[in-house]
């Protein structure tokens, strides 16, 4: 009899490096180093607007110091093509040598982005990701060297430990995804001094978010024993501290916690795949522009519901309830248990449960529908996705 710990068939483990993880209170202090250890003579910084209103980027350029070669700090929320191209033109003219990527996953994207098309051009739809329900899941050999990246992150989303990444087309309203083993970051700081002032909103979202990627790793096609292994861990991590990191009471310590927890959920995430959460959510920032840790809070509970249909996914997530020390008196009683438990974080969180709320309509839903068919995060969801009909089943529930 198999079970849970059975390395399966034959593949392939890809296993990226990350050279090196500064973290602990202050710990941004230690740029310098970190800028020699790379290599890097002309580093180049990319932020977000709102890090510059607060000062944070500049008292990161401080840190930086003279080696700093220019900054870039018109990141948009879902990485827009436009500002991408701006800040490869800005890099470009400034002969940067390196990149260091400072705030959320948009700007992490935006950094892996312009060190993609510095390397391979700009023709983007040559270079996506292709993905159809009949043909599979086609990713283009991007085989030039890239910039090393140093990235000082904000949020929970975890997009410093994966090599993917997703641009948003302003015109198609959809999100081109992307991905390319040498785009990981050499070095990721989690300093939780910075994090602090994250708006609670955000901050909750994207952790909210990756606990929606364990979850969708554990349940995958092409679960393992090694993903498993993170995700559980993630989940009992992120289900105790996250409530902790929020409001007027927040613990430095449970925001040290969930780096760690950030960390678990993304590094294995290619390896394994994740599933519908994710490509509704990229297909709802493109199309809509609704936060990525938004669309996976209001998302997961229906999604958890279509997939549990499948009796993998039902057995996943009885696993999973059990590693958060759940108890009922059947499988189908811990799923149930597990998505009231969920259902109650969000609402302790405050944060938004329906489409509606964040600005979607029944009308948006088609075209979003469409382009989910087309994200490859959706390839190894553990109920198949044939067509924008089924997609729609699960997102009429959530309107």
């Amino acid at each position: 009899m198999s079970n849970q710990s059975d390395i399966k068939g034959k593949g392939i483990l890809v296993m990226p490096r990350t050279e090196a993880m500064f973290y602990g209170p202050g710990s941004a202090g230690q740029l310098p180093g970190a800028i020699a250890m790379t290599g890097m003579q002309r580093p180049f910084l990319l932020a977000t607007p709102s890090l510059v209103k607060n000062g944070q980027v500049e008292a990161l350029e401080k840190i930086i110091g003279a080696p700093l070669c220019g900054t870039y700090a018109g990141s948009t929320a879902h990485n827009q093509m436009p500002s991408v191209l701006a800040a490869v033109d800005a890099a470009r003219a400034s002969n940067a040598d390196g990149l260091i990527a400072f705030g959320g996953s948009s700007v992490v994207d935006m950094s892996k982005s312009v060190a993609m098309i510095l390397a391979e051009g700009n023709d983007l739809e040559a270079l996506r990701i292709r993905y159809s329900p009949e043909d599979g899941v086609h990713i283009p050999a991007l085989n030039h060297p890239k910039l090393p990246q140093i990235v000082v992150p904000t949020t929970l989303s975890g997009s410093e430990y994966t090599f993917a990444m997703a641009i948003t087309d302003p015109d198609k309203r959809e999100k081109l995804m992307f991905a390319d083993s040498k785009l990981i970051p050499k070095i990721i700081f989690h300093d939780s001094e910075i994090c602090q002032s994250t708006p609670d909103r955000l901050w909750a979202g994207t952790g909210m978010k990756i606990f929606a990627d364990c979850l969708e790793m554990i349940m995958s096609l092409k679960a393992m024993p090694m993903g498993n292994l993170y995700a559980y861990e993630g989940l009992k991590v992120l289900f105790e501290n996250l409530p902790k990191s929020i409001g007027t009471n927040t613990s430095t310590q449970a925001i040290q916690n969930l780096h760690y927890a950030a960390y678990l959920a993304m590094s294995m995430a290619f390896n394994v795949s994740l599933g519908l959460v994710a490509g509704v959510r990229h297909q709802l920032g493109g199309g809509k522009n609704v936060p990525h840790g938004e669309a996976s809070t209001i998302m997961l509970p229906h999604v958890l519901r279509w997939n549990r249909e499948t009796a993998s996914a039902e057995t996943a997530l009885a696993a999973a309830a059990r590693h958060l020390d759940l108890t009922a008196n059947s499988d189908a009683a811990l799923v149930d248990k597990l998505i009231e438990e969920i259902e109650a974080m969000v609402s302790g969180l405050g944060l938004p449960t329906t489409l509606s709320q964040v600005g979607v309509s029944s009308h948006d839903l088609p075209l979003i529908a469409e382009h989910v068919c087309g994200d490859s995060s959706v390839a190894f969801n553990p109920r198949r996705i044939n067509t924008p009909d089924d997609v729609m089943q699960v997102l009429t529930q959530a309107i």
